[in-house]
């Protein structure tokens, strides 16, 4: 779906979310699995090649995240169980091995700097015209190394985080929060992300214009009124 003409009339503010929309979760976690799989030689482990390591860890992942945004798991559980699941569903006796696999994951990945196909140019474009923010529900300590690391956090004015706020997308306060702290309105806002319900339904349901980052066109979903998908970055920049 392209861009309406008027979309972008009367905003001033431009809400990001991080991971998979500017800052390239996948492909950075995906270079530090195999950089660990090789580190620690686990092919002498278990059966697998370091590409049935990544899916699988990257499925428990998802689920993890699932579950710690609808509240039903902590951050600590979390970080328990992603690569503790990964390393039993592959028929390897977890037992420290994942804890270290965790700690390095978390220290490593957040220094990679991948980002998203068009996110750079985009956010270079929009930086002449609008003041950038980011919500994120993403952990505290990691997302500003993604941004040093990455380049990008001169960009942003400021960076709304769940863990801060208490609330996480798609709740409402975090988006009533960030834009309070941003000095900016519903109106003169729009919000852009790729998860349909906590990224784009959170935000409209405030009223907020959004842009679904639809990049894997994964959501058969029409979106509603105030909402367009788009499945690359560079769109942004027409």
């Amino acid at each position: 779906m392209s861009l309406p003409d008027n979309f972008f009339e009367g905003v001033s503010h431009i809400f990001w979310d991080l991971d998979h929309t500017i800052w390239d979760f996948s492909t950075n976690a995906r270079l530090t699995i195999f950089e660990l799989y090789h580190k620690y030689d686990l092919g002498k482990k278990m059966e697998h090649p370091p590409e049935t390591f990544h899916s699988t860890y990257i499925r428990n992942n998802n689920l993890a995240w699932e579950l710690y945004r609808k509240g039903e798991i902590t951050k600590e559980h979390l970080r328990q169980r992603r690569f503790r699941d990964t390393f039993s569903e592959l028929g390897t006796e977890p037992d420290s091995l994942c804890h270290l696999f965790e700690k390095e994951f978390v220290e490593l990945c957040p220094t990679k700097s991948v980002l998203i196909p068009g996110a750079f140019d985009a956010l270079t474009l929009f930086s002449k015209t609008y003041r950038q923010h980011i919500i994120t529900n993403g952990f505290k300590e990691t997302q500003a190394v993604k941004m040093n690391t990455s380049g990008i956090h001169h960009f942003f004015e400021t960076v709304t985080n769940s863990e801060d706020t208490g609330y996480q997308k798609p709740h409402p306060m975090i988006f009533k929060i960030a834009l309070n702290e941003a000095g900016a309105s519903v109106e003169n806002s729009i919000m852009i992300g790729d998860n349909y319900e906590a990224d784009i339904l959170g935000a409209h349901a405030l009223g907020m214009r959004c842009v679904y980052f639809d990049m894997h066109e994964e959501s058969a979903e029409m979106p509603e009124d105030g909402i367009v998908k788009i499945n690359h970055l560079n769109q942004l920049l027409t």
